[in-house]
């Protein structure tokens, strides 16, 4: 490893617990030749029902989560005031296990997950038409009021202001294809069986390495994502990442996208371009939109400092010179088509170097790949100033998008 992997530390996306449920549109569909008549009662049943009034679990036949014809046909809902924790639920009709329905109005489908962080009154409903089952808020939520509307108030682009995103890291979602799970990665002979995961990035025991979740999981599964009432799906980035990064304790995989070698092609442990365009066009037939993160701030950790060292330094200390070795500010050009001429050896606080000659043409496209196209200042200090606007986090190759080239080229991307 180069002297570069003692900067680099562990990337790892923590799990987020859910805090509000979101509600979910109710659509009631034609019935289908089996279906059975409107049923006489409808009970919730699930890991919540002890806490909610019965005398266990999973009981079909418990009165104290029935729930009520609403008025509207075929459609019965109960309010609940439901104890903080994570549970699982799903529908059984006529008071027995004959007939229950779950996650996508299956007949016997998948238990729906809820978790709460903090005691919550919920509307659960049925719908027989669809066999859908919705749960929403039966109260406005806390700290919710008239001003903090009017602080969220509209985006300038007025069409997307009310989207209901489905933010989705895609390698934790589905594993459609166990195909790809490696990347395509070859392992060099002699490579020790522990040590395989360091050259692909794959292991589904650790959080900080790649799962197996891809770009067919989510095809695979646009029908539950369309049934939350989704109109938009956020895609965590996706472009083709180093698999693994650092060493040691510090050692991961880019799972979560942020280590970009190639910004033309998917990651092939995610997939394929193809495939994203399947899935894009399978989203639109559903009437949803998909937003394509791209990173533009830095790429994967490629670039090293002949100098060893990483302490950021001010621009105060050593401002950036040109070719020739003249002074100047890079904010004077922020903002325009030229910019003054840059050497590697000179115009630089660190002399910018190259982890491996193969690290030298990694990136694509292939502007990527000159090292005066970064800021090259040492690493981020994370306080909030000049060190988080020009220094590496962790390492990551700081982009120098004050200059034109490097603007143009991510608008090309």
């Amino acid at each position: 490893m180069s002297n570069a992997a003692s900067r680099r530390a562990r990337i790892t996306i923590p799990s987020l617990a859910v805090a509000v449920v979101a509600s979910i549109a109710l659509v009631a569909v034609p019935a289908t030749a089996d279906h059975t008549e409107t049923p006489t009662q409808v009970t919730l049943v699930g890991s919540l029902q002890d806490e909610l009034g019965c005398g266990g679990d999973w009981d079909p036949g418990c009165a104290a989560t029935k729930l009520q014809p609403t008025g509207d046909a075929g459609v019965f809902a109960a309010t609940f005031t439901v104890p903080a924790g994570s549970y699982e639920y799903k529908v059984a009709i006529g008071g027995s296990w004959d007939e229950n329905y779950g996650a996508g109005g299956e007949q016997n489908g998948a238990n729906i997950p809820l978790v709460l962080l903090e005691d919550a009154e919920l509307r659960f409903s049925y719908d027989h038409a669809s066999h859908r089952i919705a749960v929403a808020p039966a109260t406005p939520q806390p700290g919710v009021s008239d001003a903090d509307a009017e602080l969220a108030g509209t985006s300038l682009r007025e069409d997307l202001t009310r989207e209901r995103f489905y933010f989705v890291m895609t390698d934790r979602f589905q594993n459609a294809d166990p195909g790809n799970d490696t990347g395509g990665y070859e392992i060099p002979p002699g490579t020790p069986p522990d040590d395989e995961r360091l050259v692909h990035g794959y292991d589904p025991t650790d959080k900080g390495f790649y799962h197996g979740g891809d770009i067919a999981g989510l095809i695979e599964k646009l029908g539950y994502i369309d049934d939350l009432g989704t109109t938009a799906i956020w895609l965590t980035p996706s472009f083709k990442n180093r698999p693994v990064q650092g060493s040691g304790e510090n050692v991961s995989a880019g799972y979560h996208g942020y280590w970009i070698t190639d910004f033309t092609q998917i990651d092939p442990h995610l997939g394929t371009n193809e495939e994203l365009q399947q899935l894009i066009d399978g989203a639109h037939d559903r009437g949803i939109k998909v937003f394509f993160d791209i990173i533009t701030n830095h790429t994967a950790d490629v670039i090293d400092y002949a100098e060893g060292q990483y302490t950021y330094i001010p621009k105060s200390d050593e401002p950036y010179r040109d070719a020739d070795g003249n002074v100047f500010d890079d904010r004077d050009y922020a903002a325009s088509s030229t910019f003054p001429e840059l050497d590697p050896a000179t115009s630089f606080p660190y002399t910018p170097i190259f982890n491996s000659t193969a690290d030298a043409t990694v990136k694509v496209p292939s502007w990527l790949n000159d090292p005066i196209y970064y800021h090259n200042r040492g690493n981020a200090v994370f306080d909030g100033g000049e060190g988080d606007e020009y220094g590496d986090f962790f390492g990551l190759d700081d982009l120098f998008t004050e200059h034109p080239d490097v603007r143009q080229g991510m608008i090309d991307i």
